[in-house]
């Protein structure tokens, strides 16, 4: 969780003062503890002092009363004549003497004649040993050799499991004629004893190496049995070095200031060493009231310097929280409130500025949303402003039930304008039409300019059973040459209205279907429509069947129906023409009309031409198999005559099914050509090449040139079916029909009239000398199968 500023002041200055006191803590401690640990070495250094001062003392204690020992004559002569009674007395005498805890007497062969702390010797009954019959040899030879040579030897040595100093000197009379050795057993009691003539807090340890010579063990210690492990596995540890500085040593949680030193000891016997260790724990707790002195301090100025921060944290803060709330009223769009001014500090001054700072911003926001809600060209409002508009009236309209209209202006050539004279001049001309449209709406209709060339109109809506005379008057009104710089600029324009809430309930619906009616009025050659569901080539359904046409093609729902054409003037069947149907399965029976359009607009047009091609020349290989010979006939879209590839496409098809090419005939729409007549021109030149006649279909309706026709690789005109229904009965229609045949005929072309439905039409046809025809006079379109009955069986059949 984020902590407030006036917390994190607060939080400040207390960690700053804790890492004060935390500092200032353990650089007293530390300062304390490198003056315990200098005391320490201190200390050890005289202890060891001392230490080896009283390890001389004892050696020289017993080296005194071996001397007493070896002067006695009865005892010399006892020893020379080895008078076994008479040594043991003597040797027990010394013993009790002296509290030696061992007294040994050894030939000068290094057998040891007598022994008191020996189990081997005898029974030992306190200090009086009894000799045995076998003697044991002195296990350290080489202080035998130093006592020979110095007069005296003193070393540490293990004696059955138990650590002595040892001295040996010689019994002389007047030469050596044995050696005395006396020892002191170092146990606990031992160390204790040299540690109280210590006056510091001293730990001393003696320990011996084991006979693996890899560990140690704790001969004696003053220390806590438990420790004795730790201890005896430091030792191996121990570097050497100079053997008066200390290390510190942790045993057991607690830390040592710890010197080893080795022990003298027989190079025939273990090593032996003595470690020296001071607590620098119990040194430091005379100091401990004084750290618990020093933590209540610092506790006690934490909370005081805590308090102050707090205090300090909310004067501060509290202006700074005004001025936060301030700034989520900015961002909330709330620029009324201002901030309270303390004048006198820096604070004030903050306040004074952050209110000017607001009033900047406020202005600064309705400057932006004005620019992002209007043109800047015309000042009417965008598109977006016109959709919140738009919003707010579709919710009056659903509270009053009234009806709204919107209606979508589109003005025509603006593209032709700006190149011919200029942006400048069309962007002039769009203000102009947008003063216009403002003036001819009433005060409280809502004009925008919906993109460039399209304005949005928001008027009262008239219903969907008449339209509102503005629109006329728009028309009327935009159809008078415009002056703009100078230049009369003629304008056309088409509009689309849709209406709420039989059109739709949401702005971008309206807006939508708006635009919708638009493209119908183009489409129909007029300048306004309203919009009709019947016609929306967006509308759900028709965008499925859009979704479904490849899968048809893949699953092969599409069937080929043919209707027959016959030789008008001798009434026999010649050709037919290929006209496809999908059989959908939830949808049924589809016409072409229901889908053709779709396939156009997704381009899945060629690939429903290559399914036509396929199975439309497969047909006919089936039926030339049979001995039915015909021409076929079948459409060609105006996507298919850019399509580059269709010539190869009908070549393949027809050498696959061996079928010549006159047998097929491709009919095409003079639209179809107009739409990239220099690629059509191509396309239709590569197929009349192969040997296909090319007709045109639906002549009459389009818009191409004579000149055109002219050019046009073809050989049939078909006249449009609307020309031909009404024949009997519209002169006009008749005149067409004479003239279209003239006109066929003359450039070399067959004319062929579709949509025959009466005797009468016929007759006349053949009077004026049609080439061929076909209409449900002759023939609806049917199956294949069907068709081919019909071929044989008919009236308009072949003789044979």
């Amino acid at each position: 969780m984020l902590l407030s500023f006036q917390s994190r002041l607060a939080l400040f200055f207390a960690a700053l003062f804790v890492a004060v006191q935390t500092i200032a803590f353990v650089a007293v401690r530390n300062a304390i503890l490198a003056n315990i640990a200098a005391q320490s070495s201190d200390q050890l250094t005289q202890a060891y002092r001392l230490f080896t001062a009283r390890v001389e003392d004892t050696a020289a204690t017993l080296t005194g009363w071996s001397t007493v020992l070896a002067s006695d004559f009865g005892f010399r002569q006892a020893v020379a004549s080895d008078d076994r009674p008479t040594i043991v007395s003597a040797v027990s005498n010394l013993a009790a003497r002296m509290s030696a805890d061992r007294v040994m007497l050894i030939s000068l062969e290094a057998r040891i004649l007598a022994d008191t702390g020996s189990a081997t010797d005898g029974a030992i009954n306190g200090n009086i040993v009894t000799i045995g019959d076998a003697d044991g040899v002195f296990a350290f030879p080489d202080l035998i050799e130093t006592a020979d040579v110095d007069g005296r030897a003193v070393g540490f040595v293990v004696m059955n499991d138990r650590l002595y100093q040892l001295v040996i000197v010689p019994i002389l009379a007047p030469v050596p004629i044995a050696w005395i050795a006396i020892g002191a057993e170092i146990d606990d009691a031992f160390a204790r004893r040299l540690a109280g003539e210590v006056r510091t807090p001293l730990a001393i340890t003696f320990t011996a190496e084991q006979s693996d010579r890899r560990s140690w063990r704790v001969a004696a210690t003053t220390l806590p049995a438990s420790l004795a492990p730790d201890v005896a596995a430091f030792v191996p540890t121990w570097t050497g070095g100079d053997r008066l500085t200390p290390r510190t040593v942790t045993f057991a949680a607690e830390e040592f200031a710890t010197l080893v030193t080795p022990l003298p000891a027989p190079a025939s016997g273990t090593r032996v060493a003595a470690v020296l260790q001071y607590s620098i724990d119990a040194a430091l707790q005379p100091f401990g009231g004084m750290f618990q002195l020093l933590v209540a301090l610092a506790a006690a100025f934490l909370t005081i310097t805590v308090a102050g921060a707090l205090i300090i944290a909310r004067s501060v803060a509290k202006p700074i929280r005004v001025l936060d709330e301030a700034a989520r009223r900015i961002q909330q769009g709330d620029y009324m409130q201002k901030v309270p001014v303390a004048p006198g500090d820096e604070i004030g001054r903050l306040s004074e500025t952050f209110n000017q700072m607001m009033d900047r911003i406020a202005e600064r926001e309705m400057k932006i949303e004005h620019q992002s809600l209007h043109d800047p060209a015309t000042g009417l409002p965008n598109r977006a402003a016109f959709e919140r508009y738009l919003t707010t009236s579709i919710q009056w309209a659903e509270q009053s039930g009234r009806a709204l209209s919107v209606y979508l202006v589109q003005i025509g050539r603006f593209s032709e304008i700006n190149n011919t004279f200029g942006h400048d001049v069309g962007e002039e001309l769009i203000k102009e039409l947008g003063d216009v449209l403002k003036g001819i709406v009433k005060q409280n209709d809502i004009v925008a300019r919906h993109q460039g060339n399209m304005f949005a109109l928001l008027l009262p809506g008239a219903g969907i059973a008449q339209t509102n005379p503005i629109v006329q008057r728009i028309l009327d009104t935009i159809e008078e040459p415009i002056a703009v710089a100078g230049n009369a600029i003629d304008v056309t324009a088409w509009i689309g209205e849709a209406v709420y809430p039989d059109h739709g309930v949401t702005a971008k619906t309206l807006l939508q279907r708006a635009d919708t009616a638009i493209y119908e009025a183009q489409k129909s050659a007029r300048r306004y429509a309203l919009y009709d569901p019947d016609q929306d080539p967006h509308k759900p359904e028709r965008l499925s069947i859009m979704g479904e046409l490849r899968q048809g093609l893949e699953r092969d729902q599409f069937q080929l129906y043919f209707q027959p054409k016959i030789e008008i003037g001798a009434g026999t069947l010649i050709a037919a023409e290929a006209l496809i149907r999908w059989r959908h399965p939830t949808r049924g029976f589809l016409a072409p009309d229901q889908f053709i359009p779709l396939a156009e607009q997704t381009g899945n047009i060629q690939r429903l031409t290559a399914w036509t091609i396929a199975h439309t020349i497969a047909q006919l290989a089936e039926w030339r198999g049979r001995g039915l010979a015909l021409k076929v006939a079948l459409n060609l879209s105006a996507r298919d005559l850019t399509n580059r590839r269709l010539p190869d496409l009908v070549a393949r098809h027809l050498a696959t099914r061996n079928v010549p090419a006159a047998d097929v005939i491709l009919e095409i729409t003079e639209s179809a050509v107009m739409i990239d007549p220099q690629q059509s021109l191509e396309v239709l030149g590569a197929l009349d090449a192969m040997g296909l006649t090319l007709a045109i279909d639906d002549y009459g309706i389009g818009y191409s040139s004579m000149s055109y026709l002219r050019r046009l690789p073809v050989r049939e005109l078909k006249i449009d079916k609307s020309f031909v229904v009404n024949l009997p009965a519209s002169p006009g229609d008749e005149i067409i029909v004479r003239s279209t045949i003239e006109l066929g005929h003359n450039l070399g072309l067959r004319v062929t009239a579709e949509g025959i439905e009466t005797a009468e039409t016929l007759a006349i046809l053949r009077r004026l000398e049609c080439d061929t025809g076909q209409g449900y006079l002759i023939a609806k379109p049917m199956p294949a199968a069907e068709f081919e009955d019909f071929a044989r069986s008919s009236r308009w059949a072949r003789p044979h």
